[in-house]
Parts: C-alpha cells; structure tokens; sequence
C-alpha cells in the first residue's frame, strides 16, 4: 500500500539537512496547490563542533523560525546513503521491501538489521520484475540525526535522501520535461548529481570539490563525465540530453559557464527564481554560499513512504498506530452493520439473508487475500533462510582480506561448505596468529564457526625465523 506523508493546511513543514560543513533549515506552509516559503536559513559547520553543540544550534534555529510541533523533514546528505538500480523479480510492495532488505547486505559490509533501506518503484514489466531505485543507510546515521532533533519532539518526522528533493525541485520547475536530464547542485566544496527521467530520479551521485586545487576544473568535468558513464552502466537508460545545473547564488552560473564549454551538451543554469517565496528570502538565497536547490525540493512534493528512511521499530510503531485507526474505523462499521441487521430482522427475514451474504462475501475476499500473503511469506522466509544459511566463498575471501594482519602470509586456504575452514600460512611474529585468530572470532561472518589454532611451529630459514601455522574454524 502506497501511504504519502500528508501535512494538515494549517501546519507549517520544517525541513533541515545536516552536511558534512553547513546545516541548513527552511520553513514552508502548504497554500493551496503550491508551498510558501517563509523562512530559510543556512549556517557553518566548525570542524571541533560535537553533536551535543550542535545539537543545541539546531534546537535555536528551529525556535528562532517559529518551530511548533510541526512535521519535520531530514534531508539526508548524498554522501551518507549507498544507492543502486535493481531489478528485483517481484512486484507486490511486500515482496519488494523483503526482497530489498536481504540484498542491502550484499552493497555494504554490515548485516540487514544494521541496515535501512527505502526505494522508488521506477517501472514494471510484463515478467513480473520491477526497476526500484533502492537507498541504503547505516542505522547509525539515522539514530544520529534524530537524537540531534530529539528535543524537538516532533511527532511527524520524515527522513528522505537530499537526491529526491533535487529531483522535486527540478521537476516543479521544469515540468514539461520528460526525457533524461542531469541535474547538478553545486557548491563550493561539494557537488551532488542527479539524473531524472519521467519525473522520477533514476541515478545519483555526490563528489567533493576543492577549488584550491591546481588544474579543479580538469577534475570537475571528469566526474561529471565518470557519472554519466556509471548512470549507463548501472541504469541502462538513454543518455542525459542535457545538464541543468543549481547550487550556490554566487557560484553555480560560473560552473555552468565551465560546463558548457568542454562537455558536448547543452547546460543550463537552474534558479530560484519561480520559487514562492518572499523577495528578501529570494535575495538571501542567491547570495549565499549554500545551495538550498535539494532542501527546498523537499517541500514541494510529498514524499513516498516507501522512501522514508526511519528505523524499522520506529517505522512498525507508526504502522501499529494506523492499524489501531483503521480497526477502530472498521469496529464502526461492523457496528453500523449490526445496527442495520438488527432492524432488518425487525422488518423482514430476507433483509435477514441479505445482509448476511454481504458479510460472508467480504470474509471470502478476506481470506483469499490472507491466504495470498501467507503464500508470499512462506516463500520469503524460504529465500531468507537460503540467504542466511550458508557462508558464500565471495563472502570468506573479503571477510578474510579485511582482517587478515600484514605479518601474515597466507599460503593455503580450504573452504567445506558447511563443514570447516583452514587457514595455513607464515609469519615472523607468534603474536600476529593469534591476533588473526581473535580478529575472526570476533567476524559476524565466522559467528557460527568455532575457531582454533591447530600448531603454530616456529622454524628456521634463510631468511630468518618463522611460524608456520594452521587455523582450524569448524562448525558449531
């Protein structure tokens, strides 16, 4: 079910993004068909500044615009998020969210409960596959922004990737648009890029910029170009048509002046020009050296739930809440309907009948669809237990690369699928094996194994002392 994360006419929406050097905040009211801006402000970053601090700047800044329990949007920097173009063999969201969960695990080395995941249906096919834009963050990013507002006590937050609010605020400005376009946001240290194509965003990707930098400009342009080449490979879509570039008042003219010149495509610079807001706030967006293109994106459109970036437990609460709603909704109703049997059987006994075939035909709708989702579920925890159960050599080999020290020479390795492990090499220092063998238990990958050296034999050669040794990890 597709819920959008719907704000009353008469509350404000705040929405921030916390980077890497600056924090920006906006406020805007819905008016209508279209969003006002009424606040907008952008401050520095200092590199000896603790979360608690700035924590605290944030709490002031929100008071200082007019905070009052009002929805709070997080815009979640490029650079914090891993995204990929899948093609997931589903096409039920049920199925699709399972799905994506158990692959996250496969972009980032961290297991799927440390994991959250959002995505974009981008289209479907006759086969039953879908293309999904799927977003993967570390829990411990997000928990980090929401303790930073927890003072707040916002009842209604959302946390979504800055790339869709880029893509929003393209497509307001440029709706008439439909075929590929690179959208670029730029800034004086950082630049993020998007590509959109049907109004939805199909590829993104962040890189830094450093301005100092003999020959910058050489580098700008080749990863500008290193995106295009990875949107198709990835996506295997057409070609952007053209570049749109947005970013900073004072600097995003002058890099789509750069653009223009060495890339063989039309560039365009993008302004806030047609935004709705104030002409002071206008002038303070133009003049700043912040980009607000990606935040104030953020309120022009609705954000898909599918694309909201809240903790799984938090994301159940807020599910538990609607259920609770929609039983209370539905308790009403099986009221008024027993309300209306009990003066029916007053009246007549086909009345009776009547109203009793409408009920056993929702139950049979019921259940048909219940037994649908048990069906999907068993098939589910099926893959997820083929996921889980066994330890892949791909998995082995870059767990091993990882932890492996740089005294140790590994000279034989036999893998037992579902068996055991042996891990035979070299080393000059008695204390590196067994800093191997601690650094391995300690492995999510080698959890269900128990380690264990089996000799470690110190031997003379010509070129010095060594320990031959033999690792045993068999399982539990």
């Amino acid at each position: 079910m597709k819920i959008n994360l719907k704000f009353k006419r008469k509350n404000a929406i705040f929405i921030c993004q916390i980077g890497e050097s600056a924090f920006k905040v906006i406020k805007c009211l819905p008016a209508n068909n279209f969003k006002e801006y009424t606040a907008l402000e952008a401050e520095g970053i200092a590199a000896d500044l603790d979360d608690k601090r700035l924590s605290e700047k944030l709490i002031q800044l929100f008071k200082k615009l007019g905070y009052n329990d009002d929805p709070v949007v997080i815009s979640l920097p490029r650079s914090k998020v891993t995204c990929r173009y899948l093609k997931i063999p589903a096409q039920a969201p049920e199925e699709i969210e399972k799905i994506i969960s158990l692959q996250a695990s496969r972009y980032l080395p961290y297991s799927s409960e440390e994991l959250i995941t959002g995505y974009q249906l981008i289209s479907t096919d006759k086969e039953g596959y879908s293309q999904v834009n799927l977003v993967i963050v570390h829990k411990d990013i997000i928990e980090r922004y929401l303790k930073m507002l927890k003072d707040l006590k916002a009842d209604k937050i959302m946390v979504a990737l800055s790339s869709y609010g880029l893509a929003s605020f393209f497509n307001y400005l440029k709706p008439q648009e439909s075929e590929p376009v690179m959208i670029m946001e730029v800034e004086y240290q950082q630049a993020e890029l998007a590509i959109v194509a049907q109004k939805k965003l199909i590829f993104s990707r962040y890189f830094r910029i450093n301005s100092q930098q003999p020959l910058w400009e050489s580098l700008f342009i080749e990863e500008v170009r290193k995106t295009q080449d990875a949107y198709l490979k990835e996506a295997a879509k057409d070609a952007p048509r053209k570049i749109m570039v947005t970013g900073a008042g004072k600097i995003y003219a002058e890099f789509a002046q750069t653009l223009a010149k060495q890339i063989d495509l039309p560039v365009e610079a993008l302004g806030y020009a047609k935004i709705n807001m104030r002409r002071d706030l206008l002038n303070n967006a133009m003049g700043s050296e912040y980009s607000f293109a990606g935040v104030i994106g953020m309120g022009l459109k609705n954000i898909e739930e599918n694309l909201n970036l809240l903790p799984h437990e938090i994301k159940e609460k807020n599910k538990i809440l609607t259920k609770k709603k929609e039983r209370l909704s539905l308790a009403l109703v099986i009221a008024g309907i027993i309300l209306m049997l009990f003066v029916g059987l007053q009246k007549n006994l086909s009345n009776k009948a009547y109203y009793l075939e409408r009920l056993k035909s929702e139950l049979a709708k019921m259940t048909k669809e219940a037994r649908v989702l048990e069906d999907i579920e068993k098939r589910l925890q099926f893959m997820r237990h083929r996921a889980v159960k066994k330890l892949s050599a791909l998995d082995l080999i870059y767990e091993l690369h990882r932890v492996m020290p740089g005294q140790i020479a590994l000279v034989n390795l036999t893998y037992e699928e579902d068996n055991r492990i042996i891990l035979r090499g070299q080393t000059p220092q008695l204390n590196a094996v067994f800093e191997l063998v601690a650094e391995l238990r300690k492995s999510p990958v080698f959890s269900e194994l128990d380690v264990k050296v089996k000799y470690a034999t110190q031997k003379k050669t010509n070129a010095g002392e060594l320990v031959d040794f033999e690792i045993v990890c068999l399982k539990k």
